[in-house]
């Protein structure tokens, strides 16, 4: 019995694992490294294909369905491709559409204006004067207003430090016009919810870097600096600084160049002679 219990005890017992050293540590922060540089790539060739993919939306075009009334296959569509997009992604977007000769906001299947003959500047029916390649990036300043409407609410903030943050939504224009009170007062709880993580992430990471933890979020910022100490030199002892020669008097500079001690003992000599 005693026998089992001492065996009983050993297995509970278990003795704690050696410490790491240093290389396992380096090896440990390099595979991390690799894993979030590899995540990084995949959202950011995942981005890519979502502006490829929108470029050539809306998918449904028939009537009853418009630009003011897309499609709710499209609008979801539309929304879960582009809620990581930052305002520069958004702006590659509304190019790729251009190039396709479709109007610059996403959820609209007409083609996009093209300004007459003329110059960089273009008067609209409404006597406003907006550059020209402004002008032609819509159909309608209606889909000018959609499509900016959208671009107010992308983050600057890259994709990779919101990928795991669920409560990002995107509105359009005309949900926000038809929108409750109560619905107002959801999303605003949702943008406070959305905040309150990017500052526990902002403070878990400030915490990490005080306790000398490296962040993979910011591993491949660490700069290297080596300080090499300089071997000092001394100065010619047969050359005169110029505080020496000012103590001999302002008559010793001569424009500016100070005469060594050779050459005025030599001129002193021959002087004396």
């Amino acid at each position: 019995m005693a026998e089992q219990a001492m065996e009983q005890l050993k297995g509970i017992l278990k003795k704690p694992p050696p410490p790491k050293t240093a290389a396992q540590d380096a090896r440990e922060v390099a595979i991390q490294h690799a894993r979030f540089l590899q995540h990084r790539k995949d959202l950011e060739a995942e981005i890519l294909d979502s502006v490829i993919l929108l470029s050539e939306f809306p998918l449904v075009r028939e009537a009853p369905y418009n630009a003011a009334n897309p499609a709710p296959s499209d609008s979801a569509s539309f929304k879960m491709h582009i809620r990581l997009f930052q305002p520069s992604d958004y702006d590659d977007l509304i190019v790729e559409r251009n190039v396709n000769e479709l109007c610059g906001y996403t959820l609209c299947g007409k083609p996009k204006k093209h300004a007459a003959a003329g110059g960089k500047w273009k008067l609209t029916t409404a006597g406003d004067i907006i550059k020209r390649e402004d002008y032609e990036k819509w159909c309608s300043q209606k889909c000018a207003r959609r499509a900016m409407y959208v671009k107010v609410q992308l983050n600057e903030t890259a994709a990779w430090e919101r990928a795991g943050i669920p409560d990002i939504h995107i509105d359009l224009l005309e949900e926000e016009e038809t929108q409750t009170e109560a619905d107002i007062a959801v999303k605003r709880l949702a943008d406070l919810r959305l905040e309150d993580q990017r500052k526990e992430a902002a403070d878990a990471a400030a915490l990490a870097t005080e306790r000398g933890q490296k962040s993979v979020l910011y591993a491949h910022k660490t700069l290297e600096i080596r300080l090499k100490e300089k071997t000092p030199t001394a100065p010619s002892p047969d050359a005169m600084s110029i505080d020496e020669a000012k103590g001999s008097g302002d008559h010793m500079v001569v424009e500016g160049y100070t005469p060594k001690l050779d050459d005025m003992k030599a001129k002193k000599e021959s002087s004396s002679s």
